[in-house]
């Protein structure tokens, strides 16, 4: 007995026409310029804190005059904005005499007040330690006194060796304080910024729709 033939393979399944595709809800991607934004934005942050630092650092090391403490008199000018300071080398013994040549009233705020000008202007202590280096060597603040007229003879002497003084500006240390303030906060915010500004930017771009589609 014969087995009866096998049925006919049934036609492949035909798909009906597709159906209308409803609209795209998803947010159309951001603008490529936001990249460039958060990328501005860390820019800012690094040049800032390099110019900040650097600005806090030259107020720091300024100076008025370099004298060798060789014993001579020796003409400055020097700032009458604030108190000034002597910067003796370190480890090097030295002692100087500041007199006021000027034809200013010598009434100043710090260290000398009341020195008449044309006279010896006293030296005082610094208050606190402060240091700094240099391309000329270490450097320590010794004397702080007031500049008067600004009009000044430096007379300084070493035993032995003929190290240089420097005056400059008496350190101030709140604004030194705020400068540092400003270098760190300054950067960190713009550096967030951007940060945030990347984030967001690349997430809508990757969950976003073209900008071109309808």
């Amino acid at each position: 007995m014969t087995n009866p033939p096998a049925p006919p393979p049934l036609p492949p399944y035909a798909a009906g026409p597709a159906g209308p595709v409803g609209p795209d809800l998803r947010r159309p991607r951001p603008s490529g310029w936001w990249f460039v934004v958060g990328g501005a934005l860390l820019l800012g942050a690094v040049a800032a804190g390099v110019g900040l630092l650097v600005w806090t650092l030259s107020s720091f090391m300024e100076t008025d005059a370099t004298v060798p403490a060789d014993g001579t008199a020796h003409p400055v000018v020097a700032g009458t904005d604030g108190d000034r300071v002597l910067w003796f080398p370190a480890g090097v013994p030295v002692s100087c005499d500041v007199v006021d040549t000027g034809a200013g009233d010598g009434a100043g705020d710090g260290a000398g007040d009341g020195a008449a000008a044309g006279g010896e202007i006293p030296l005082g202590p610094v208050t606190g330690t402060f240091e700094k280096s240099d391309g000329d060597g270490d450097w320590f603040a010794a004397r702080r006194f007031d500049p008067g007229s600004g009009e000044l003879d430096v007379t300084c002497t070493s035993p032995g060796a003929q190290p240089d003084v420097q005056v400059g500006p008496a350190p101030d240390i709140g604004g030194f304080l705020g400068s540092i303030a400003l270098t760190v906060g300054v950067p960190l915010v713009l550096g967030l910024a951007g940060l945030v500004v990347l984030l967001v930017t690349a997430v809508r771009w990757a969950t976003g729709r073209p900008r071109d589609a309808a």
